[in-house]
This record gives C-alpha cells, structure tokens and sequence, in this order.
C-alpha cells in the first residue's frame, strides 16, 4: 500500500490545483473562501516538490523570488530568510486575494525550504504527513 488514498504526488497536485480553481469560482458545489486560498496553494507547493516535470517550475520559481531580493544592491545583505519573511507578511498581513495569496504560497514551500533553519518546520511536518496519507 502506497499511502491512505494513495494518489501519488502529481495526482495529488493536480486534484488540488482543480479544487482551488474550481472552489475559488464559487459557481459550483466547491466553495473556498478567499481567506483559506493560502492554505491551498501551500498544499499545492508542497506537493509540487515530488510531482512531475509540469509542477517542478514552482520550486524555481520561488528560487527566483529570492535572488530577485538578493541582488538588488541597495538593501544590503539579503538572506533567503528575510524572503520567507516578506513572503509570509504578504500572504497573511495583506488583505486577501486568491490571485496573490494562490501565487505565493505555491512558492512558500521552496523559500522556506532554502531559507533553512525554523523555516523548513513547516515544510517538513506537512511533508511527512502527506507522504503517509496519500503516498506522495
């Protein structure tokens, strides 16, 4: 038995994806408010990391995100944790919004990832969780 339910990584990622786009409508029977797009889309970055090639451009993405802040010469110093930070400010201090909330917290995983140190907490105990549930 791979997993609980047993959908694999990519298929986890893409019934998830389906279910924000779908939820986020607010036309069906899916309903997500707009305050839980977040939680969503972080779940969607966590199982990115194991996916395939079509959800791999996530952990680059938020790779970017960070060198973007890293090189820009008039802040000084920059370390992947002062990105996590901003990122997190952004998703929960700003009012929501499921296209910047959906956007940054699929990247969240892989800053937190690269940012190392408390930040990874968040990344690994979900990881591990998912890994046993649905045998991602």
């Amino acid at each position: 038995m791979d997993g609980i339910i047993a959908l694999g990584s990519g298929g986890a990622a893409v019934v998830t994806s389906f279910t924000l786009f779908v939820g986020v409508r607010g036309k069906n029977k899916i309903k997500i408010e707009k305050d839980h797009v977040p939680y969503w889309a972080y779940g969607i970055g966590l199982l990115s990391a194991g996916a395939g090639a079509a959800f791999s451009n996530l952990g680059t993405i938020g790779a970017q995100f960070n060198t973007a802040f890293s090189q820009a010469g008039g802040l000084g110093e920059w370390k992947a944790g002062a990105t996590a930070a901003v990122l997190t400010v952004c998703v929960f201090g700003l009012k929501p919004r499921p296209w910047k909330d959906a956007m940054f917290g699929a990247i969240a995983p892989s800053v937190f990832t690269l940012a190392g140190g408390l930040w990874v907490l968040p990344v690994t105990l979900p990881t591990g969780l998912l890994k046993a549930l649905l045998g991602a």
